[in-house]
């Protein structure tokens, strides 16, 4: 199994760029699926896909393996991780759990912690490849920070003690007596009132094994983003910010152990222009176009000056005609992807 992480800014084509790798190796005949984490689920345009699926099979003309898209769903991750994980019996009273809704919307970090789950749930299902296009964002990379963080915190056995404690409290009626049952719970119940302690304190006892089991595959979710020889980080950028994205991403994905495999150059203006100049005003469309193109070229000479030797490779990939919107556009942008390095400028 082979995965390949997409950073990157926003206006970048990112997820463009990443469902196109998943479609390279959808061609060479792997059975490979492109995950979002962006909230704002560009994916479903860029392979257009159908509204109200979080999971589904796109049909790719030529391709000798499948190719699958995944958006992420904070609700729909951790319903799954409930009725996967949950003790038998505790499903429903789980789900049902007066507290249990409220987690996805009002917890900080659910996100995060939610795309490392769902990761881990379509490891388990046998996909060749996958592909992940993170949020637009220079914090995109707390979706590996936050799940490592939440682990700690699960492990912790001031954690696990409160979860037990109130299975055995409640066991032997000593939650019945309220406020004095326990002068460790007196403080908090003054807050928050009696009942909310309770059905806090009730829901964790439920769902500690949930949390506790979050936090073992974190680990090994996360021990698979560092394992060089499985996980490959694709940094994607354009021309006019690509030697500060690729320094800035490259100093980040070194302080999480984060192997950089590649820079994506997105967008271009490299294409092949007219020997005989045209008047009036396409001549001066023409100077602008060179113009841009120039500083586009000095752009990418500069981040391959100073960035090649560090990384494996630095792919450019020329400006489209139109916005990607569909298999056949992203088609155009996943042939720049198929030659080999010595093809590309």
């Amino acid at each position: 199994m082979k995965i390949v992480v997409c950073v990157g800014t926003g206006g970048v084509g990112k997820t463009s760029v990443a469902a196109s790798i998943a479609l390279t190796q959808a061609r060479a005949g792997a059975k490979c699926l492109v995950l979002t984490t962006d909230p704002s689920h560009g994916l479903r345009t860029a392979l257009g896909l159908k509204e109200g699926l979080l999971e589904e099979r796109v049909t790719a003309p030529g391709a000798k393996g499948e190719l699958w898209a995944a958006l992420l769903d904070v609700n729909a991750t951790l319903d799954e991780a409930v009725r996967l994980y949950a003790r038998p019996g505790n499903h429903e009273r789980i789900l049902q759990h007066p507290v249990y809704r409220t987690i996805a919307h009002s917890l900080s970090g659910m996100q995060e912690l939610m795309a490392v789950e769902r990761l881990d749930q379509l490891i388990q299902r046998g996909f060749d490849n996958i592909v992940v296009d993170t949020a637009p964002s220079r914090h995109a990379l707390e979706v590996f920070d936050k799940p490592e963080i939440f682990a700690g915190f699960s492990d912790s056995g001031k954690v696990k003690l409160a979860g037990r404690a109130y299975q055995f409290a409640d066991a032997i009626g000593l939650t019945t007596l309220g406020r004095g049952a326990a002068d460790l719970y007196c403080r908090v119940e003054s807050i928050l009132g009696a009942n909310m302690v309770r059905q806090l304190l009730d829901f964790y006892s439920l769902f500690y094994p949930i949390a506790e089991g979050y936090a073992s595959r974190a680990r090994r979710t996360v021990a698979l983003l560092r394992n060089s020889g499985i996980t490959e980080f694709r940094v994607v950028t354009i021309p006019s910010k690509a030697l500060r994205d690729a320094r800035f991403f490259m100093e980040e994905l070194n302080k999480r152990r984060l192997a950089i495999g590649m820079v994506c150059v997105n967008r271009a203006w490299q294409h092949a222009q007219p020997e005989t100049a045209p008047d009036g005003l396409a001549a001066e469309l023409l100077d602008w176009y060179r113009s841009v193109s120039a500083s586009h070229l000095s752009a990418i000479a500069r981040l391959r000056q100073t960035i090649g030797p560090k990384v494996r490779e630095i792919r450019i990939l020329s400006e489209l005609e139109r916005d990607v919107d569909g298999l056949e556009s992203l088609g155009l942008l996943a042939d720049q992807l198929d030659p080999p390095p010595s093809a590309t400028t």
